[in-house]
């Protein structure tokens, strides 16, 4: 529940917090750890490392940019045994060759 929204129903002349309708959770819980004695922070902390522990944040792929080489990877693939070097560059001068003349 990262980010979430939290909307604060408490009566502001008793919350420290109120002033602040609209929050997310994370500062809602960043203002409420500051309230609290260092034992109980201990608590909340132990408490969230289970938790990250329990369901660890899923690693976002990294996006390929488009109109790099590197996303072409794996698309065409030749059949057969994979040319050597000095084949590759006879073939790429002959393409070239035939394409600029």
């Amino acid at each position: 529940m990262r980010g979430a929204i939290v909307k604060s129903s408490h009566n502001t002349s008793t919350n420290p917090i109120a002033p602040l309708n609209i929050m997310t959770a994370a500062e809602k819980l960043y203002q409420l750890i500051q309230t609290l004695p260092e034992n109980e922070i201990n608590e909340v902390l132990n408490f969230a490392e289970f938790i990250y522990q329990k369901h660890p944040p899923i690693a976002q792929p990294q996006a390929i940019p488009s109109g790099t080489l590197t996303g072409l990877r794996g698309i065409a693939k030749r059949s057969g045994q994979a040319k050597n070097d000095s084949e590759l560059q006879v073939e790429y001068t002959d393409y070239l060759t035939q394409k600029y003349q």
